[in-house]
């Protein structure tokens, strides 16, 4: 989260904005938005069209990467614990940036549990769109 929260900081005053999708319910997603007092939208896709519309990674195969592992254990020095999972376990993320003409200017999908968002690379695009 502190991740997001620091490029939603940065887009403060722009005309871009932060969504997050997740695989659960739209209970599920209120919960996660309350629990972490998130400021942005956070929407649902229960069905996975999104995800599969993104070309998401889904499945075993990215869970058991040795990255999934070097994730978890800096996840686990960095004093964060993995909670209950909550919608689809096997449904792995990444960014996407939309150009105001719906055009896609970025694309980075999670090659497995845990990657991180390359916060450099999103706002650069966002600079070069006018927003950070």
């Amino acid at each position: 989260m502190a991740q997001l929260r620091s490029l939603e900081a940065s887009l403060a005053g722009g005309a871009s904005r932060l969504v997050t999708v997740g695989p659960g319910s739209p209970e599920m997603a209120a919960a996660f938005r309350d629990e972490h007092s998130l400021q942005w939208a956070v929407l649902t896709d229960p069905d996975g069209a999104v995800f599969r519309a993104a070309r998401m990674r889904r499945g075993l195969r990215s869970l058991l990467r040795l990255r999934a592992v070097g994730n978890g254990l800096r996840a686990l020095r960095g004093g964060h614990r993995q909670s209950a999972v909550q919608g689809d376990p096997w449904q792995q993320g990444g960014a996407l940036v939309f150009r105001a003409t719906g055009a896609l200017a970025y694309e980075a999908r999670d090659l497995g549990a845990g990657d991180l968002l390359d916060l450099d690379a999103l706002r650069t695009v966002l600079s070069e769109l006018g927003d950070a």
